[in-house]
């Protein structure tokens, strides 16, 4: 069986250059886009977190977490739960913190499996 195939190469000399300015305000629509979409996400997890401290932590808790990240001036403002939480999802959500977050969340579900184990729980004095 035999095949043809044929193309034409058109490089349209003369017709338009290449407007840089043009591209760049291009390229930062699409990124302004990428980054409302990423938001969105984003504010839904904030969402979910905000709530799962509000239902599942208690003010002393809030406050050793806010101890371990090293929030200042939570002690001295005597702040409201929905306030401790507040400060909590603004320091998370920097992306600068990252790292000391995802250690704070393993360290406190090791500790959960320690005071949800029937040997354990015992040796575990936690707040």
């Amino acid at each position: 069986m035999e095949e043809n195939i044929t193309f034409l190469l058109d490089e349209g000399v003369g017709e338009e250059y290449l407007d840089l300015y043009q591209l760049q305000s291009e390229l930062n629509d699409i990124e302004i886009d990428s980054m409302k979409k990423c938001s969105g996400i984003q504010d839904d997890d904030i969402f979910l977190e905000m709530k799962n401290y509000e239902l599942n932590f208690t003010v002393k808790q809030l406050m050793l977490i806010c101890e371990y990240y090293t929030i200042k001036d939570i002690k001295t403002n005597k702040l409201k739960k929905q306030d401790i939480i507040e400060q909590i999802i603004l320091f998370e959500s920097d992306p600068e913190n990252i790292e000391i977050v995802t250690k704070r969340k393993e360290l406190w579900d090791y500790m959960d499996e320690l005071k949800n184990d029937k040997m354990m729980k015992k040796f575990v004095i936690w707040g």
